[in-house]
């Protein structure tokens, strides 16, 4: 049985970009905000109960819980948020149990905010607390959630003080300063955890692959500035590395090639490969193991871009296309993940059964 890391710290307070980092170095990780919202989909446990407490006015025409018009109503009524979480906190627990059933790795990782409100710091064998100063957490909900700035103080004076969570925890990362500074603070407390690094996967043709790490970027930055036109310094990695899955191949110790994959909530993404070309036999073996890597990650589906790749290319790899209907994928799952990565299904190929 792996061991099991929460994550927790208030909204906006950096926890994603953690979590993301831990995900980087093969822990197998969990939203517990996006498992959540996978309760209250159309017929799923959570979705008639909240209907019948909330009315059917919050649901948006495909049938989809509104979520903002569901937090104004919560986020103003403490009951009604009690009442919410009643109902939706024990299947997120139970989700979690499952994840931790079926996972292969040695370290699952939960990134709650109610993480110890719903009791799963119980069931894990160490809790870290992500924490930012308020006035920055409020740039974030206004940058990257387009909340307004009264919007964002009452999400923000909702919850109880960070220093709360803090105090209960067994490690504390400070977002305040770079990302750089984010991840130096995560590598340390995953030493202490003394977890396994993540397995090397090997294509075909033998090319290495392994998380890009520091002492790579230079070699990756050579890399990136071919097909990229900007600069890119360390500080632009350490970011890319706090929202995606960047993997480095290497052939006789040099780095040769980059894969770029978005995992979230068991659906996953290949964003770039560099250098090969849609034809070309490398770029086939290098989604060979970004589909090995999707397995390892528990991901349902794995999906490619159409421009990414020649279409005799993606059959030969077992790829159908974006519209076919998956087993064990809610549709509204796997057509939410395409549309906040700016993608329809006709836009993609898809494969699944890892």
């Amino acid at each position: 049985m792996p061991k099991l890391l929460g994550i927790t710290g208030n909204i906006a307070s950096g926890k994603s970009a953690v979590r993301q980092y831990l995900e980087n170095e093969g822990a197998l990780t969990i939203d517990a905000d996006l498992l959540a919202q996978s309760t209250y989909l159309p017929g799923m446990l959570a979705y008639q109960p909240i209907l019948e407490r909330f009315g059917s006015d919050i649901c948006y025409s495909d049938g989809q819980i509104n979520r903002s018009r569901l937090g104004k109503i919560v986020f103003n009524d403490p009951a009604a948020l009690r009442e919410l979480e009643s109902i939706v906190h024990p299947l997120v627990t139970q989700g979690i149990e499952d994840v931790l059933a079926r996972a292969d790795v040695d370290l699952v990782v939960v990134e709650a905010i109610k993480l110890f409100e719903a009791g799963i710091h119980e069931r894990c064998s160490a809790v870290w607390a992500v924490t930012a100063k308020d006035s920055l957490r409020r740039d974030r909900l206004m940058s990257t959630r387009g909340l307004t700035e009264a919007d964002a103080w009452l999400r923000i004076r909702s919850q109880s003080p960070q220093e709360e969570k803090n105090s209960r925890s067994d490690y504390v990362i400070s977002t305040d300063g770079s990302f750089q500074d984010t991840y130096t603070q995560t590598q340390v407390g995953l030493e202490r955890l003394r977890s396994e690094p993540a397995a090397q996967l090997i294509s075909r043709e033998g090319e290495v692959f392994e998380p890009l790490r520091p002492g790579s970027f230079s070699s990756a930055r050579a890399l990136l500035n071919r097909f990229f036109p900007q600069t890119w310094e360390d500080e632009d990695i350490y970011r890319s590395l706090s929202h995606r899955s960047l993997l480095a191949g290497f052939r006789e110790g040099e780095l040769t090639s980059l894969a770029s994959c978005k995992l979230e909530f068991f659906l996953a993404l290949v964003q770039s490969v560099i250098p090969y070309t849609p034809a070309s036999e490398q770029l086939k073996n290098v989604i060979s193991v970004l589909a090995l890597e999707a397995g390892v990650h528990l991901c349902k589906a794995l999906y490619l871009p159409r421009e990414m790749i020649a279409p005799l290319s993606a059959k030969q790899l077992g790829f159908l296309p974006g519209e076919t209907e998956l087993v064990d994928v809610h549709p509204l799952s796997s057509a939410n993940f395409l549309r906040k990565n700016g993608l329809a299904p006709g836009e993609v190929f898809v494969q699944s059964g890892f």
